[in-house]
């Protein structure tokens, strides 16, 4: 799928006033973007013991880069808010990350209002500390960056480095 077919349906997103329509629409438009990844297997609203997994894709299948760089699976939890999102939801994302699979090497948080950044530990902070699997964060830019790209190719092989 073109890059113009991704903008024109992000544009269509943003004008969606009910949040929840709005979120579950989102989960599906972050899958589709995964899904242009060669050898992927894409699935939205796995559920699992912990609760339900917004994006989870299998990279069996995928080449060596993906799988070198998150595993057997990756998972994604999104939130489109206009808030920033804190540390209790990262905490809980993990949680059901750590639980879903043991072969994720890398899970990405995406949060269209960014990530509280306290003094202490806030978000971005808890993020940074978690492990087994790493967390990443993306925020509005990094969904732009994607959309951009008709792909988050670009986005994920950025982490190689």
């Amino acid at each position: 799928m073109s890059p113009e077919y991704f903008q024109t349906k992000f544009d269509e997103l943003e004008s969606i006033d009910d949040s929840a329509t709005r979120g579950r629409y989102f989960d599906y438009f972050v899958g589709l973007l995964f899904n242009q990844l060669p050898g992927v297997d894409v699935v939205i609203g796995r559920e699992v013991a912990t609760g339900e997994i917004d994006v989870f894709v299998a990279c069996l299948d995928a080449p060596q880069w993906l799988h070198r760089l998150v595993g057997d699976a990756t998972l994604l939890e999104n939130k489109w808010r206009g808030k920033p999102t804190g540390t209790d939801d990262i905490s809980v994302f993990h949680d059901k990350v750590s639980m879903a699979t043991a072969s994720c090497k890398v899970c990405y948080f995406v949060s269209m209002g960014g990530f509280t950044s306290e003094r202490n530990i806030g978000a971005e902070q808890l993020m940074q500390s978690k492990t087994d699997p790493k967390m990443v964060g993306w925020v509005r830019e990094d969904v732009e960056q994607m959309v951009s790209d008709g792909s988050p190719e670009e986005l994920l092989r950025s982490h190689l480095m």
